[in-house]
């Protein structure tokens, strides 16, 4: 599972804490500096920052890619 910290939509805060629980033995990541869509960024994630050309996070994309070569 990932989640992005800037994320408003799905939240650490909320969301990911009822995921662990409800999926203890799923592997979690998190990365702080992400929006929803895994947009680094910083400040509060807002609507309007979607509409801005942008690149997934490298780091996600590299632990996707090692995750899914150790399944």
């Amino acid at each position: 599972m990932l989640q992005g910290g800037r994320d408003y939509q799905v939240t650490v805060e909320d969301d990911l804490a009822r995921w662990r629980a409800g999926l203890p033995d799923a592997a979690v990541w998190s990365y702080p500096a992400d929006d929803h869509l895994f947009f680094p960024g910083a400040g509060p994630s807002t609507p309007d920052s979607y509409r801005e050309p942008q690149h997934v996070d490298a780091t996600v994309v590299a632990d996707l890619a090692d995750w899914l070569a150790r399944q």
